[in-house]
């Protein structure tokens, strides 16, 4: 079974692409920059553009913009930046379901734990058939409770 994105999963990579032009486009119009002539605020957007920038890439894209293929013993993952992992189905060992609220509604997560450390998280916001790709990752793993999206 493989995974298929959603296309509300492309916001946030748009979003990261879009901040990145728009900063070069005001670097390369305003080059060279005195930086004594600065304003504060124009720090703080400089501080606030790179924070966003790294949360958008690294908490979002990165984790949660994943394509997994499901074999018989083995779960493939592989994020959007094409690094990929191996992960034995024997090496899974438990699962939490949390509720995920933004402005285009609540979302499912589940955080799928293994043995290394490493962990999974599905998101029903990403991915189009969530529902399938955690009923045949979580049926044989110990659930550690948590919110369901039917609690709210």
């Amino acid at each position: 079974m493989k995974s298929k994105l959603t296309d509300k999963a492309f916001l946030f990579p748009f979003l990261a692409i879009s901040l990145i032009i728009v900063s070069a486009k005001i670097i390369l119009d305003n080059y060279p920059i005195d930086f004594l002539k600065l304003r504060w605020i124009d720090y703080f957007m400089i501080i606030l553009f790179s924070v966003t920038l790294v949360w958008l890439i690294k908490f979002e894209a990165l984790r949660k913009m994943i394509f997994i293929e499901i074999t018989n013993k083995q779960v493939f993952i592989q994020n959007i930046y094409l690094a990929k992992r191996n992960i034995a189905l024997n090496d899974l060992i438990g699962f939490k379901t949390q509720i995920e609220v933004t402005r285009l509604g609540n979302y499912e997560e589940t955080v799928i734990s293994a043995k290394n450390d490493t962990k999974i998280i599905l998101s029903e916001f990403f991915l189009d058939n969530y529902k399938d790709i955690k009923g045949s990752l979580t049926k044989n793993i110990m659930d550690y409770g948590g919110a369901r999206k039917n609690a709210l």
